[in-house]
């Protein structure tokens, strides 16, 4: 069987079928291009053929191309791959990556032969993936939230390096590490993860308790989602974490504010009335003693007419600060409005609450008040009832003690009046 020779015409149109541009090249000129070399540059085959390859290659990269293209004919052991740019008919300039070889005739002739591959789109998406990938870093290394990304069972898989100035450790410190370990409790940590399964997979500044590297509690604010894979399994969660303890800080010295009479630092009268629903409820389910007192300080009024108001609030401040060194802590306290102080004394029956009254009252005469060199000794009216009708309200308490208070005043003032529980 004789064996059949391609023809040259077949040999062209096979290689014009090919997806790469295929040249040829001899004396530094091209003498055969295929249809895709043509489409590459946007030349016709005429405008292309025996004109010199130079012509067709970046300026800044002729030089390059020209010194591997002599090396090769001279024998050298050149690479035979690299890339270069080139210059289409319209100016553009585009990237291409180049497979070349050699071939020498019997004739003597050298001949290059190589193709093309288009990479500018190639090169453009990895410049653009390069820089959002920079992007991204610059990011997560400037921002002054914590990013951070976990697997299902809670494991750090990564976290911005920003965390080292939010609670205190270092990137790698964390990295490996169970979220939950950084949790003040694990009530924390539930309540953030309870919250995204709520949230259908996302949750929105969600509060948490974690706990800094120093061993001190840190408040922060987080928004996280569950990540999924392309087939939509949950792979792990992903958020950003605010630091809000200052802001929590602030919240709570609001709070406290709104609790505390501003002058005296006693509680003010809301405040003291919800402290002494809890203690009296306490008091009426385990059948334990508790007092109330009702407190006035005598002729108030005269002190501010006498010596202005400037005295007056600072013998308040001398009669709360008097009180906080007769009663125990387990005492409350609290300014009613104007002069008129009341005081709940739990597991205290009556006696022994009318001693604490005079303990205070001796405070007061044994360390009068002084006002600009003047000696001021304040006295008191108080009205004292004890606990003992399961009953019984707070509310009923201090009207009873507010009465008794009263008639303590009725009857010339600096006098305790005390009676047993209401009939």
């Amino acid at each position: 069987m004789t064996e059949q020779t391609p023809s040259k015409k077949l040999l062209i149109a096979l290689i014009d079928h090919l997806q790469d541009a295929v040249f040829a090249i001899e004396a530094g000129r091209f003498v055969f291009i295929n249809k895709q070399m043509s489409a590459l540059y946007g030349f016709t085959e005429q405008e292309m053929l025996h004109h010199p390859v130079t012509e067709f290659i970046f300026h800044e990269d002729r030089e390059m191309v020209m010194q591997r293209y002599r090396a090769r004919q001279q024998g050298e052991q050149i690479t035979n791959e690299y890339r270069f740019r080139i210059v289409t008919k319209l100016g553009e300039i585009r990237s291409v990556c180049m497979r070349v070889g050699i071939i020498r005739g019997a004739d003597g002739i050298v001949s290059t032969v190589g193709s093309l591959h288009d990479i500018t789109d190639q090169i453009h998406t990895m410049s653009a993936l390069a820089t959002s990938q920079a992007d991204i870093e610059s990011i997560l290394n400037n921002m002054p939230d914590v990013f951070y990304r976990t697997d299902m069972t809670g494991t750090i898989t990564l976290i911005s390096p920003s965390c080292q100035s939010v609670i205190g450790y270092a990137p790698e410190e964390m990295l490996g590490e169970n979220m939950s370990r950084f949790y003040c409790d694990q009530a924390d940590r539930e309540r953030v993860v309870q919250a995204i399964k709520a949230g259908g997979g996302k949750a929105r500044q969600v509060e948490a308790c974690m706990r800094h590297k120093d061993g001190s509690p840190m408040w922060i604010s987080t928004n996280a989602y569950i990540r999924v894979d392309a087939n939509g399994q949950p792979i792990g969660v992903e958020g950003i974490a605010r630091d809000i303890t200052d802001k929590k800080r602030n919240e709570e010295r609001l709070a406290e504010l709104g609790r505390i009479d501003h002058l005296t630092g006693l509680l003010n009268r809301r405040s003291f009335l919800e402290e002494g629903e809890k203690l009296l409820q306490i008091a009426q389910r385990y059948e334990r003693n508790l007092s109330v007192m009702m407190i006035d300080l005598d002729r108030f009024k005269s002190v501010n007419d006498r010596y202005g108001h400037q005295a007056g609030d600072l013998a308040l401040i001398y009669f709360a600060d008097a009180c906080r060194d007769v009663f125990r802590k387990t005492e409350i306290i609290g300014r009613m409005g104007g002069e008129e102080f009341a005081v709940i004394v739990p597991e205290t029956g009556l006696e022994a609450s009318r001693e604490m009254v005079n303990r205070l009252g001796r405070r007061l005469k044994e360390q009068p008040f002084q006002f600009e060199g003047q000696t001021i000794v304040i006295t008191l009216s108080v009205g004292l009832v004890t606990l003992s009708a399961h009953e019984q309200s707070l509310e009923l308490l201090l009207n009873h003690a507010d009465r008794l208070l009263y008639q303590a005043k009725h009857e010339g003032r600096d006098r305790v009046i005390l009676a047993d529980a209401i009939d």
